[in-house]
């Protein structure tokens, strides 16, 4: 009797003849995933990402993510103040998943270009890790790359304790992980932190959705009314159009990380 044989791209399955799983087949699968597993790690992502909020103390197990996401809204306000020609003076998070990026130098049409880009950062850093993270080559590179941002960003612009002892914490225990982590791990690892950075700018559409909010007794506006002061149409008009754009990069970055056959 002969064997069947066949195979597709690399988010599908290949099967040569046919075998048992078994418990030790599963552990190398992590261990070494093949082409028909690595899509799976995808998914695996996804489903811890929308299942495990729901859960008693899931929250907790993605605090770190969200902590991460929160890093990345700031950090794209900051970066983008720079890219602009102004000047990225600090950066604050807390324990409530809340932050602000202080830049200075930024007038006029700068401001509504910094305030996107707090919006629009983690999608695009998101989809880039989401990439780049879905290739057993590149995924230890992508977690050392992002330990080495975090612990960059502590040196230069974290300016407040709690975020020096929690960033620099994930920043510690990413390192190790992309050097000795199995294949398998660093890539669940990757895609699950580029998907809390893509959901964390639809984790806020109410405050893309918001003109403005207060603060230490202070009522401060949204970034999106920001954008709105300078570019006049409304701010739930810029936050429809945040709201699409990240939403093409999420799917974008799926295409090519997971429909497109590896080189």
């Amino acid at each position: 009797m002969m064997a069947t044989a066949f195979a597709v791209r690399r988010s599908g399955v290949a099967l040569v003849g046919a075998t048992e799983p078994d418990l030790g087949t599963a552990i190398e699968d992590l261990v070494d995933p093949g082409a028909g597993q690595l899509m799976t790690l995808f998914w695996l992502a996804v489903g811890a990402s929308i299942l495990l909020p729901r859960l008693p103390y899931g929250r907790n197990l993605l605090y770190p993510f969200a902590l991460l996401g929160t890093w990345a809204h700031e950090m794209g306000h900051g970066v983008a103040a720079v890219m602009v020609g102004g000047r990225f003076r600090r950066l604050e998070v807390n324990p409530r998943l809340g932050g602000q990026a202080y830049s200075s130098g930024i007038w006029g049409a700068r401001r509504a270009i910094v305030s996107a880009g707090g919006l629009l950062g983690p999608a695009l850093a998101g989809g880039l890790i989401i990439v780049l993270g879905s290739r057993q080559q590149t995924a230890p590179w992508v977690l050392t790359g992002l330990a080495i941002a975090v612990a960059v960003s502590l040196i230069t612009v974290v300016r407040n304790a709690f975020g020096w002892l929690s960033l620099g914490s994930i920043a510690a225990v990413l390192a190790p992980i992309a050097v000795y982590a199995p294949p398998g791990v660093r890539i669940f690892l990757a895609q699950l932190i580029g998907i809390q950075f893509c959901l964390a700018c639809w984790g806020t559409l109410d405050y893309m959705f918001t003109r403005n909010f207060r603060r230490d007794g202070h009522v401060i506006d949204s970034d999106t009314q920001e954008i709105a002061n300078v570019l006049v149409l409304p701010y739930w008009f810029w936050g429809t159009v945040i709201a699409l754009l990240s939403l093409g990069v999420v799917v974008g970055s799926f295409y090519l990380a997971w429909m497109v056959p590896a080189a």
